[in-house]
């Protein structure tokens, strides 16, 4: 996204709209700081998630009263919020509504920081290879790593038929790249309910651009998410558009790290649930680094050479017990530049049944004063975030606890500077956004583009396994699969062009789930039948595999490839068929045989004597050939009859060919042998005898004046007797 949104969105919230933190945390108030989370507007009004029983319809009218400008809400799964705006002074009425849960800042997507101010993400360097500007090869290592081109030269699709909708960062430049020919002007921009204001910010604009490269016949659209409300409208907004693709890049720190039940995650699952023809991708996010999870391991801080740790904000007992990283207590944040960041701790409590106590500390290297601080003691879930502002370089990060009463329990930290921020013990697990945490959606990682290849997983890549305590303890396979980061898209003239990096690359996850989505436009372009698992079934087994095992936990399945995907699907089949005889261009017999192949399958014959039989599908009696009803589609057991042309006879070598929608053909022949009808008899009379010599030949009407003189005079005696 662009720097000044970046900028803008970092100085109002993070995520989910943690405070700034340069100093000792103040205690968190009512509703987990809400004053101080919450994004203004010029009247003052804050903007809240108020929380309701799902067991009740939305106190629409009651909230109204009580002071709440209402945007827009949400009622699916166990996610039932009204968002909109308030001033301060009417929360106490607010919470006092019938049904009211509780009161809450919304969930804000995570602002990326712009790609071109990072050290190459952790000391990754790529070398000067694409170019950015218009008339660039949009995706162009990206469309062949994963035989995109193959895949449209073999089977002439090109996703035709398929409608992809986007959810990413703006697209405020799309005119701009339409107008150079790089995107279709046919793109449909939605906004998700109550918020219709246009993101100065590209990285839409982008992924379109890349969809669009790999699948160039596929129907694109677009909706912008602020808010994670913001997020289910325009999954619905998107749907009932015609969608039956879903991607997105938007990144928003799960309401629960804890649980695969949780409030976000529950809500996108029945959204997929009513509509289970719509395929969905997530990238995987760009966490690895920032990320790590363990079981606490606590040791007494008082061997630690710490100072005494105790938290403003917390319970008011000191710290006496740190946890361990492996053989460190504590762990070294790097900050790479400037940024403002969320560091997000989680543990292992049901959220109902909240009895842990952690603070989690920051200091300068040598500074026995903290500069922050973050305690559970008042939150009411299983997860607390802060938003930190730091400058460039090391600090030093604990993990406290006043006893050693949560021994064992599973702990989760996330420094996601995505790209800015490195912790000296890391671990795989590093997905934290709630559309990892629902089955049937697809998450992916980024391997490097740049060089061709795409074999090398990206360092910051998030990896799996994705850990889970509730309600039962439980590993979810992460990523899903992988694709090429590393493209050239057309940022010129755009806000995105500050977020490239210097090689004019467009990296990360984001680029990456663009790419598998346009694989998945071109398979379901040819197979628009295929089911949300199938389809689902083919990019993952037709993957091409870079890992020990398949799947494993930094690959998934594997790269996402466009052949690899079309292999896994059966070609159609034909039985043989027999040589034909027709007589007097009359149809010959109906001739019975059985076809296979996935979807709606048709026919071409052709014809090695097209005078007697025409290369035409025809329907029954003209001449060509002619197959039963439903053949293809409905039938796989079918007939098939010739016509040929009247009056013609010989033979003709038939060639009837079933494709699917990849136009791959099974093929197969037979003869048709055509016979002219026998001449008609025509009688004719012999001529008259020519008279002399031996008596001559008794004429003709002699005859004829002879029989009929018999047959009188025989008639003559029953006449009399009648009488």
């Amino acid at each position: 996204m662009g720097w000044n949104e970046i900028g803008r969105r970092a100085i109002t919230a993070f995520a989910v709209g943690f405070v700034a933190s340069t100093a000792i945390a103040a205690a968190p108030v009512a509703d987990t700081g809400l004053e101080s989370l919450a994004h203004r507007d010029a009247a003052g009004r804050l903007q809240i998630d108020v929380h309701f029983n799902c067991a009740l319809a939305a106190p629409v009218a009651a909230l109204t009263a009580a002071g709440l400008s209402i945007a827009s809400s949400v009622k699916s799964g166990t996610l039932c919020v009204v968002e909109g705006w308030a001033l301060s002074r009417a929360l106490t009425q607010l919470r006092a509504v019938a049904g009211v849960t509780r009161i809450s800042a919304p969930s804000y997507i995570r602002p990326t920081p712009p790609r071109s101010l990072r050290p190459l993400l952790h000391g990754l360097t790529r070398p000067l290879e694409q170019k950015q500007g218009a008339g660039i090869a949009v995706d162009q290592y990206g469309v062949s790593i994963m035989r995109a081109d193959q895949f449209v030269a073999q089977t002439g699709t090109t996703g035709t038929g398929v409608t992809v909708g986007v959810q990413s960062a703006g697209v405020a430049s799309l005119a701009t790249i339409q107008a150079r020919g790089e995107l279709p002007a046919s793109i449909q921009v939605l906004y998700p309910a109550g918020n219709t204001t246009p993101e100065l910010a590209d990285e839409g604009t982008a992924l379109l651009q890349e969809i669009h490269a790999v699948a160039p016949g596929a129907t694109l659209m677009f909706c912008g998410p602020a808010t994670f409300v913001d997020f289910t409208s325009c999954m619905t907004q998107l749907i009932n558009a015609g969608a039956t693709i879903l991607i997105d890049d938007t990144g928003f720190a799960a309401d629960d790290l804890m649980s695969q039940n949780n409030d976000q995650s529950s809500a996108i699952a029945q959204i997929m649930s009513q509509n289970p023809t719509v395929m969905n991708f997530s990238s995987a996010g760009n966490s690895n680094g920032t990320y790590w999870q363990g079981n606490y391991s606590p040791v007494s801080a008082a061997t630690t050479g710490l100072p005494t740790l105790s938290c403003p904000s917390g319970a008011g007992t000191p710290d006496a017990y740190v946890a361990t990283f492996g053989t460190d207590t504590s762990e070294t944040l790097t900050v790479t530049d400037y940024n403002s960041f969320p560091l997000l701790f989680a543990w292992a409590d049901p959220p109902e049944q909240l009895t842990s106590h952690f603070d989690v500390f920051w200091f300068t290297p040598g500074n026995p004063t903290a500069l922050g601080c973050l305690s559970t003691a008042a939150v009411t879930t299983n997860e607390a975030m802060q938003s930190l502002t730091l400058q460039p370089g090391p600090y030093t990060v604990v993990v406290a606890s006043p006893d050693t009463s949560s021994s064992g329990k599973l702990l989760k930290l996330w420094a996601g500077g995505d790209g800015l921020t490195m912790l000296s013990v890391g671990s795989t697990g590093a997905l934290v956004s709630p559309q990892a945490m629902v089955p049937g959606l697809l998450t992916v990682g980024a391997v490097n583009g740049s060089d061709g290849l795409g074999n090398t997983i990206e360092p910051f890549s998030s990896t799996g396994p994705l850990v889970l305590a509730f309600p039962t303890p439980t590993q979810m396979q992460a990523p899903t699969l992988v694709a090429p980061d590393g493209i050239a898209v057309d940022a010129t003239g755009t806000y995105f062009a500050a977020d490239l990096f210097p090689d004019g690359n467009f990296y990360g996850t984001s680029a990456s789930v663009a790419n598998a989505a346009g694989v998945a436009a071109l398979l379901r372009g040819a197979f628009p039948t295929l089911s949300v698992t199938q389809a689902a079934t083919a990019v993952k087994q037709g993957a091409t595999p870079l890992g020990t095992t398949v799947p494993d936990d930094v690959f998934g399945y594997g790269r996402i490839d466009a052949l690899g995907a079309l292999g896994t699907i059966p070609a159609p089949t034909i039985t043989a068929l027999s040589d034909q005889t027709s007589t007097g261009s009359a149809s010959t017999t109906a001739q019975t045989f059985s076809i296979t192949g996935t979807g709606t399958l048709h026919f071409t014959v052709s014809s090695s004597n097209t005078s007697l039989v025409p290369n035409s599908l025809v329907s029954a009696g003209q001449p060509g050939v002619t197959f039963s009803a439903g053949c293809g589609s409905s039938a796989v057991t079918c007939t098939v009859r010739v016509t040929p042309v009247i009056g013609q006879a010989g033979t003709a070598l038939l060639t009837i060919s079933v494709l699917d929608g990849a136009n791959r053909p099974a093929i197969s022949q037979f003869t048709l042998m055509a016979t002219a009808p026998a001449a008609a008899v025509v009688v004719t009379p012999p001529p008259p005898a020519a008279s002399g010599g031996g008596g001559g030949a008794v004429q003709i009407w002699a005859v004829l004046w002879l029989t009929a003189l018999v047959l009188w005079s025989r008639r003559r005696p029953l006449q009399a007797a009648a009488l």
